[in-house]
């Protein structure tokens, strides 16, 4: 039984591993597992009053939730793993195998870097492979960090093109792009798309959207190839561009946006 714990635990570790590193440094929107997650935090804190703290911490809170997926499914993986070795970690007072709790317990701090606890590698193998443990933790640790980062480094170009347009009222040209620009970013970095802000006229879904909306009939620019490079576009497959700019924006506004379909009284 524990050797089957331990291949599950291989098996988990892989899923996790693969899904943090295609969120955290696959610089388009691929990430399978941790996309999901984000979307079903986001819709339980969408339902939480329309106020002005709503809309600063719901993008943070998306984040963090995503994190713990990824902290707690690592740690279980590896705890899982070492219990299907047998006795491979011990208590230190009694020098007894440990308990579940204590399997987890010794992962925790081995993710962490920082050692300690009140349990022990049985022997000098296992205490190799605590190393590989301590290396995944700091990786996990250092690309969190960077995938942060670039989220919300991406959140502020984005919010400091909305101020620009907001005082400039020019031709289009710059402003296609600014547009790709920040496309682009979205796509490396599309957990942005979570964050909102308490002003209406800084919240980059609502205003793509009502940007690229105002230009689809512009014969002389292909904006509609631009708006079908968003996140996540691809995945609605309504005929009408409008009606599918709507869908994606149902998905990523901290605000409910009816749906006409839906909310028929």
């Amino acid at each position: 039984m524990s050797l089957i714990i331990g291949l599950l635990g291989v098996i988990c570790l892989f899923a996790v591993m693969s899904d943090f590193l295609l969120t955290t440094v696959g610089t388009n929107d691929s990430s399978p597992i941790a996309i999901r997650i984000a979307k079903v935090a986001f819709r339980l804190f969408r339902r939480l009053p329309d106020t002005n703290i709503k809309h600063k911490i719901i993008g943070p809170l998306v984040v963090a939730s995503v994190a713990t997926w990824w902290i707690l499914s690592v740690n279980l993986a590896w705890a899982m793993i070492f219990y299907g070795i047998s006795d491979s970690i011990v208590d230190q007072g009694t020098g007894q195998p440990a308990s579940p709790i204590g399997f987890v317990s010794h992962v925790g701090h081995l993710l962490s870097t920082v050692g300690g606890g009140a349990t022990s590698p049985a022997n000098s193998n296992i205490a190799l492979l605590g190393v590989v443990v301590g290396v995944n933790g700091m990786i996990v640790l250092t690309l969190s960090v960077s995938f942060v980062m670039t989220t919300t480094q991406t959140v502020v170009h984005g919010r400091r093109l909305l101020l620009y347009l907001r005082a400039e009222h020019g031709n289009d040209l710059p402003l296609l792009k600014d547009m790709a620009g920040l496309t682009a970013e979205l796509n490396a970095a599309p957990f942005a798309l979570f964050f909102s802000h308490q002003d209406p006229q800084m919240r980059i879904p609502e205003k793509l959207t009502e940007i690229f909306s105002h230009r689809f009939d512009d014969a002389s620019t292909d904006w509609e190839h631009l708006v079908q490079a968003l996140p996540y576009f691809y995945r609605y497959r309504e005929a009408d561009l409008r009606s599918r700019m709507q869908e994606w924006l149902r998905d990523f506004s901290a605000s409910r946006v009816p749906d006409p379909e839906r909310d028929v009284p």
